[in-house]
């Protein structure tokens, strides 16, 4: 699996700046061409007001990618130069590959989704099986809300099937093994029959986590459009 983008990677932007107001900046660009050492990009597009923006040369960026298989890359460079044309474009200069990182899979971000998931308790003496939806999502688990009826508590080990519908139009599956860590009974005077649980994956195969990873990501990405999070 190569670590470098490919022609058509959406690209993200932060400025290396002692400033922390442009340092906090983020960008998005992609990458349309790559050849002699350099990857030219798009001209980047402010994400907070949406106007593109012709970075001086010599200006210094981390730039940071996920791929198909949701794995996050980044590194950082610098714009070396700029070529005008139908579609004005910049030019990084390529990392070498040690200096690219590949951030850790127990890293993950859990952002608000609700996806429809079906639980199954693995204990033969409580054997529940439902339908509900998550809470939030991220690489290494989720919770849920649901009813009281189902005497879950922590430690329980439970199987979840996840239906996950990328931005695409694509419906794609998941399977996990997972442990409960957490479990919060509704207040007393809320009038509410519904628990919240937390859990975490014991066991989810490399294929499907990636499947988990990437719609968290176009999900944090949706909403950052809508200003939801920064």
């Amino acid at each position: 699996m190569s670590a470098l983008p490919q022609v058509g990677q959406v690209l993200h932007l932060q400025l290396i700046s002692v400033n922390e107001e442009k340092s906090s900046q983020s960008y998005k660009s992609r990458v349309s061409d790559m050849e002699d050492g350099m990857i030219f990009i798009e001209l980047p597009i402010d994400e907070k007001t949406g106007r593109t923006c012709n970075m001086p040369i010599g200006t210094q960026v981390n730039v940071w990618y996920m791929n198909q298989e949701g794995t996050r890359f980044d590194f950082n460079t610098e714009i070396v130069g700029r070529q005008k044309g139908v579609i004005p474009v910049l030019l990084l200069k390529v990392p070498q590959k040690n200096q690219i990182n590949r951030t850790q899979r127990r890293n993950y971000l859990r952002v608000d989704i609700p996806l429809e998931i079906a639980i199954k308790t693995m204990d033969t003496t409580r054997g529940y099986h439902f339908l509900t939806r998550t809470e939030d999502l991220s690489g290494g688990g989720l919770s849920f809300k649901c009813s009281t009826q189902y005497a879950l508590k922590e430690r329980d080990k439970i199987s979840i099937w996840m239906l996950i519908p990328l931005k695409t139009g694509t419906i794609m599956h998941a399977y996990a093994d997972a442990e409960i860590t957490r479990c919060r009974e509704p207040e007393a005077d809320s009038g509410q029959k519904q628990q919240w649980i937390s859990v975490k994956f014991s066991h989810i195969s490399e294929h499907d986590q990636a499947k988990v990873v990437r719609v968290c990501y176009e999900r944090q990405l949706e909403l950052r459009k809508r200003g939801v999070i920064e």
